[in-house]
């Protein structure tokens, strides 16, 4: 299967890098309990050029993604709880939560030799709509320690790390292993809905207001269940 690379993306002028920095300072305001992070993701996308970035990320995808329960078997013996629908930012997910032979890079996307036409279709489809500022379902997660694993939405965390996006929507479960405090669960909702607003008019809205979305992603490919 041949695979090409397109050139890499154009530089923003200076009035855009002047909007970004503003439309990424919003994030750290309005995002409750993940703010601090998200506000630190948004200074390192501030801090590294596009093409840096998507070098950074297909370097990443040449180790296997790591497995929840291969690193951390204590995690069988947790207790699952759902928490609230939250904004998670992408440097806190560690890898996956699915069982299994390896199948995925560092990158959350699959290995190559799994990067059928069904995967690239649903690449270009996520991709598309990330462009678009579409809302994409959330991604679900668990949560153990102050760590989070994907069990469906790899490609859309894959996506996110190649776009520079700081946060994705998620939904959650929570690992506890006995005699560890639980997370407080809050009933509010509004820090969610605003903080992912945020995060996909300040993480993703910049690649459309620049055209400077990275072009040079790996195949755009189909296949699989997970999105």
């Amino acid at each position: 299967m041949n695979e090409t690379e397109q050139g890499p993306p154009v530089a923003a002028d200076e009035s855009d890098e002047s909007e970004e920095r503003s439309a990424l300072a919003s994030v750290a305001s309005s995002i409750g309990g993940v703010a601090e992070h998200i506000a630190g993701g948004a200074r390192r996308m501030l801090a590294e050029r596009a093409g840096a970035r998507v070098r950074r990320v297909r370097r990443m995808g040449n180790h296997p993604l790591p497995n929840l329960w291969e690193l951390h078997p204590e995690a069988r013996q947790a207790t699952m709880r759902e928490l609230e629908p939250r904004v998670v930012p992408v440097e806190q997910i560690a890898g996956t939560a699915v069982e299994g032979p390896v199948q995925r890079g560092g990158d959350f996307l699959p290995v190559r030799d799994r990067r059928g036409s069904d995967w690239r279709a649903r690449w270009q489809r996520i991709l598309n709509g990330m462009e678009a500022l579409a809302m994409l379902p959330p991604v679900d997660l668990i949560k153990f320690g102050d760590e989070y694993w994907v069990v469906d939405g790899h490609n859309r965390v894959g996506a996110a790390l190649y776009n520079g996006q700081v946060g994705v929507d998620a939904n959650v479960l929570e690992a506890r292993l006995p005699g560890v405090s639980a997370e407080p669960t809050s009933h509010n909702l509004a820090p969610y809905l605003e903080g992912s607003m945020d995060v996909r008019e300040a993480g993703r809205g910049r690649f459309v207001r620049t055209h400077t979305r990275p072009t040079h992603l790996p195949p755009r490919v189909t296949g699989g269940e997970d999105e």
